[in-house]
């Protein structure tokens, strides 16, 4: 049987990207499958805030609300992820860290190591996606050598911070973002570039891979339900503008993001997978982590003054302390305006579940100015906490609609420990500065969901292999943040990106091997021949 694609990828975000690259410029021919738009606007006003699907679309924003329940507590929100050719990193901050070597030791609960990989293993894709991405930044003092370019010199305001971790024995460094810098560059973080200074997955890998002729793109197009037989996957049952589409291909790669990625799973049931494909092990949809993220403004000293600050700092020097994994702590870019402020006041309610609040929502701008004039002069850092996984953290199809992602998390005592640990070195770090924490509670960071369909060798234990294919069927594999056995202290993306990579780069060789099998003399005495 002659298939027309070699392999079908249910996502363009950063993980099948770099997969479809990967792949498409080693000869084989890949179909990107896309919920989102290939085209964005860039005449009108992106409101992160708006209600407006198609709008949303248009600027690359997830289209519709989540819900779920935080400590029983029922959420419902936009999440901070993209939606098109792109995914997340159309929106993301293009901070692009890799996970320390001591992540890839950590031992689970079965003495076992939880990656069943080392960095040595992803090192080699960690170069090639950082060179992939443009990834300019300065050597991490506490990491193993990065091979980055150095970006721009800082503002004044970022240099002054810069000076000051360091004067009180922090090991700042640049942050590693994939940006080019040039002209007129405002990083648009948060909000697609236009540019083509910020390097998103679109502009590094799926322009690159359709420019190779083995590529193509179906945006607008939704994934409804993965069909299988007891072995392997058979097709994909899609809807595009109302038509309904089957798309057959050799193999299958969904990276549709930790989210949805699991949700499709569990809803592509049949005979054979009562519930829900690739699902033998239960855990599916389980071990579902965030991290944990503050906010807090920072005061210079002195004369100094917040000016244009950059997402430029970064320091790990707490990422692992006295025997806690805590994580790293990274500025924002951001100053404490009215409208940050604002923002992030309305998206606390929503995340929070507070829906004793939501009818003020409206009224906010005045405490959101009163707030931008305490804090006035002040720029705002963040920190990112390591999330641990527990198996009653999960995905699962929505009550009331199937289609759509509900999640249920519970935060443990440990969270809540490690996330008062971890505040109280924030000082340490920036004493002799007058701070303001934007926010008391546990914050999850629902951009950097994973975990949800863990890799490993033991098939009772994980629903994918070492290479991300699923245990339980020859030909589907998965490759977006949902791969994750723990989710480190650091953004995912070139985590994400680099073993896309890899897996992409074992794949071509089997297909390869396939095709130059095919294509050997045929032995008269072969009963295939």
């Amino acid at each position: 049987m002659e298939f027309e694609w070699d392999v079908a990828i249910v996502g363009a975000g950063m993980g099948g990207a770099a997969m479809g690259y990967a792949l498409a410029t080693a000869g084989h021919r890949v179909l990107f499958i896309e919920k989102g738009l290939a085209h964005f606007s860039q005449d009108e006003d992106d409101d992160p805030d708006s209600l407006d699907e198609a709008k949303r679309l248009r600027n690359g924003r997830w289209p519709q609300q989540i819900s779920g329940s935080v400590d029983a507590r029922p959420v419902r929100f936009f999440p901070a992820l993209g939606c098109g050719v792109g995914g997340s990193t159309l929106i993301y901050a293009a901070a692009l860290e890799r996970f320390s070597p001591s992540d890839f030791k950590i031992v689970d609960k079965s003495g076992r190591q939880a990656w069943p990989i080392d960095y040595e293993n992803l090192e080699p894709f960690y170069r090639k996606a950082e060179r992939l991405l443009h990834v300019r930044g300065s050597q991490d003092p506490l990491q193993p050598r990065s091979e980055v370019i150095e970006p721009p010199a800082m503002t004044r305001c970022d240099q002054h911070f810069f000076d000051s971790a360091q004067a009180n024995g922090m090991h700042p460094y640049r942050v590693h973002t994939a940006c080019r810098y040039i002209d007129g560059c405002g990083q648009c973080g948060g909000f697609i570039c236009h540019k083509s200074c910020k390097q998103d997955a679109r502009r590094a890998f799926i322009e690159p891979a359709l420019a190779t002729g083995n590529a193509m793109v179906i945006d607008q197009c939704n994934v409804e339900k993965v069909s299988a037989d007891d072995e392997a996957v058979t097709q994909l049952s899609c809807r595009r503008n109302g038509d309904e589409l089957a798309i057959v291909a050799k193999l299958y790669v969904l990276a549709a993001g930790a989210l949805s990625t699991p949700l499709l799973l569990l809803n592509s049931t049949n005979e054979f997978w009562p519930n829900g494909l690739a699902n033998t092990s239960d855990l599916v949809g389980r071990n579902l982590m965030f991290h944990a993220s503050d906010f807090f403004a920072v005061w210079p000293r002195g004369r100094t003054r917040v000016s244009e600050p950059g997402k430029s700092i970064g320091f790990r020097d707490f990422y692992e302390h006295q025997g806690l994994k805590l994580g790293a702590i990274q500025s924002t870019g951001l100053t404490a305006t009215a409208n940050n402020v604002l923002h992030f006041l309305k998206s606390l309610i929503d995340r929070n579940g507070w829906v004793w609040l939501k009818p003020l929502k409206p009224f906010m701008r005045i405490p959101a100015m009163i707030g931008a004039l305490i804090s006035g002069n002040a720029t705002i850092f963040t920190s990112i906490l390591e999330d641990l996984p527990y198996p009653e953290n999960r995905v699962k199809p929505d009550p009331e609609d199937a289609a759509s992602i509900y999640f249920e998390y519970t935060i443990h005592n440990e969270l809540r420990q490690r996330m008062q640990a971890f505040r109280k070195l924030y000082r340490k770090a920036f004493k002799r500065h007058r701070m303001m924490m934007l926010g008391s509670e546990v914050n999850l960071n629902y951009g950097h969901a994973c975990g949800t369909c863990r890799f490993g060798p033991d098939p009772s234990t994980a629903v994918l292999d070492v290479n991300n294919r699923a245990h339980d069927l020859n030909n589907l594999y998965v490759v977006d943040a949902s791969f994750f056995p723990t989710s480190g202290g650091a953004n995912p993306s070139l985590t994400i990106a680099a073993n896309a990579l890899r897996v992409g780069e074992h794949i071509a060789r089997k297909l390869s091997a396939t095709k130059a099998k095919r294509t050997e003399p045929c032995v008269v005495s072969d009963p295939a021949c």
